[in-house]
């Protein structure tokens, strides 16, 4: 039996959610074969509840508890927290420095991906299709002409380094520019305006099967805001899934393609979610990448490994194993 510490919560807009995630995944982990042990994550507090309330405090030092004068390590940390500072590879830089068994993505590949200009602009390199983008730090003046030449209107405005679309709006007109710009700042010291592509949205899960990246399925997210806010991604009645998205094969095919062509390329690891927009004429485009995606029973990833008849109990053991042999 292995002691595995599921991790949520964090620093970010994304909080409750993590918190749903991590709860869902001890729930369906293989208890013949893990103990899991959910820690929860809120600043510099990381603590655990037992079954009695009482809560304990995990020691920095070895990432270890100790309950009634016994000291409980850990065999592999499963990382849940969406954004800060769980995907973004601080924690994954925690756990190497312990030399602790992690899942999911590397330090280097969380940092990179995390940050949605850099990811593009490695996507892109890649030879993934990208959209039309700026990117500006605080101190930097905002250049409108800029803006208008590259992105036009309407655009998105995001912040990089955040997930959930937590900061997220879409621009109609130049007046409606520094309201969005300040929402995104309040959130991240970067921001990116991107142009709008008009379409569909999709996205394709990713995992390692018998050891290489394999996409899961292509899944149309229908949402009755205006786009896949926050709000529609986490209210069942706001938002439809559609596996698999009705489109060309051909169309399906260079998504799964472009999606493992980024997993294996920037060294990805676990289960990961990339997002596309597909437009009219069936031309997709690249959007962003979700390292630890939602694993919620309203998350896409759950919905597809069921699609494609796998059990998320055995994915998810798989997931520990990939960890633990790393």
């Amino acid at each position: 039996m292995k002691n595995i510490a599921v991790i949520a919560g964090g620093n970010s807009g994304e909080y409750e959610v993590s918190l749903k995630t991590g709860a869902n995944i001890c729930k369906v982990l293989d208890r013949t074969l893990f103990n899991p042990y959910f820690i929860h994550f809120k600043g510099i507090e990381w603590t655990y509840t037992d079954e009695n309330g009482i809560v304990h405090d995990i020691d920095k030092n070895d990432f270890s508890l100790t309950i009634d004068n016994r000291k409980i390590t850990f065999d592999a940390a499963f990382i849940a927290i969406h954004g800060n500072p769980g995907e973004d590879g601080k924690l994954q830089g925690y756990f190497d420095m312990l030399k602790m068994p992690y899942t999911g993505c590397d330090l280097m590949t969380s940092a990179l991906t995390f940050n949605k200009y850099f990811c593009n602009l490695t996507a892109a390199h890649f030879g993934l299709p990208i959209s039309p983008s700026i990117c500006y730090r605080r101190e930097d003046t905002i250049e409108k002409k800029e803006v208008e030449r590259i992105c036009g209107y309407p655009c998105f405005v995001k912040p990089c380094n955040s997930g959930s679309s937590v900061g997220v709006t879409k621009v109609h007109a130049e007046d409606e520019l520094v309201a969005a710009i300040k929402t995104a700042f309040d959130v991240d010291e970067y921001v990116m305006i991107e142009k709008f592509i008009p379409g569909r949205e999709v996205t394709c899960g990713v995992a390692k099967i018998s050891g290489k990246a394999t996409s899961l399925a292509v899944t149309e997210i229908i949402s009755k805001n205006e786009f896949y806010d926050f709000e529609s991604k986490y209210k069942a009645d706001l938002h439809e899934m559609v596996t698999p998205a009705d489109f060309p094969q051909p169309v399906l095919n260079d998504i799964m393609r472009y999606s493992e062509i980024f997993y294996h390329k920037t060294g990805m690891k676990g289960v990961v979610r990339m997002d596309y927009i597909i437009t009219p004429d069936n031309k997709p485009f690249f959007l962003e990448v979700n390292t630890i995606p939602g694993q919620t029973a309203l998350s896409i990833i759950p919905h597809q490994i069921e699609h494609i008849g796998k059990d998320l109990k055995q994915v998810y053991t798989d997931i520990i194993l990939e960890a633990l042999n790393n």
